[in-house]
């Protein structure tokens, strides 16, 4: 008899020959928010998704289920406030939450600096003083520095930095 863990590692091989996919991305939501579950409870009834409309950066989407996440594809958050203000259902809603409930990570093994080449192009943007290099080589990113605004990401010229949603804490289900 198979126990419990092995069969999970096998229904994960079995998916990933097969081509699915078995973890769902979870989105990045705007800042401003404290209880993410407000998300799919009150943004699908909002018509006029003012927060998408009012981003002076244009990196809020609006997903197809209704909900706003955000895509740091060509520029970062400023924490403008525009979208917290424009909420009407109260979604975003506490403006001492001035950071994105997520992850900025570094992949090493497309980093130029990692690999002895001089690149800073993501230190500079950093409002937040949270990439440190050791020396001139090897950045790493403080999470505690961090406020996920993703200014880094759309300047790095490998593609090696992402940002990764946490994990929902008050029982959203993505």
């Amino acid at each position: 008899m198979v126990d419990e863990g092995r069969r999970g590692i096998f229904a994960s091989l079995s998916s990933a020959i097969k081509g699915e996919k078995r973890d769902r991305k979870i989105p990045v939501r705007p800042p401003y928010n404290d209880d993410p579950d407000l998300f799919h409870r009150l943004c699908p009834e909002c018509e006029e998704k003012p927060c998408a409309r009012v981003c002076e950066e244009e990196i809020i989407l609006i997903e197809d289920d209704g909900t706003p996440s955000l895509t740091f594809e060509k520029k970062g958050c400023t924490f403008c406030d525009a979208c917290l203000e424009a909420c009407e259902p109260g979604v975003l809603s506490d403006k001492r939450l001035h950071y994105v409930n997520a992850e900025v990570e570094i992949d090493v093994l497309k980093c130029m600096a990692w690999h002895q080449s001089i690149c800073s192009s993501c230190k500079d943007p950093c409002l937040d003083d949270a990439i440190r290099f050791l020396g001139l080589f090897r950045p790493e990113i403080s999470q505690e520095s961090c406020t996920a605004c993703g200014w880094c990401i759309p300047v790095c010229p490998t593609d090696a930095i992402t940002i990764v949603s946490k994990p929902a804490t008050k029982g959203e289900v993505e």
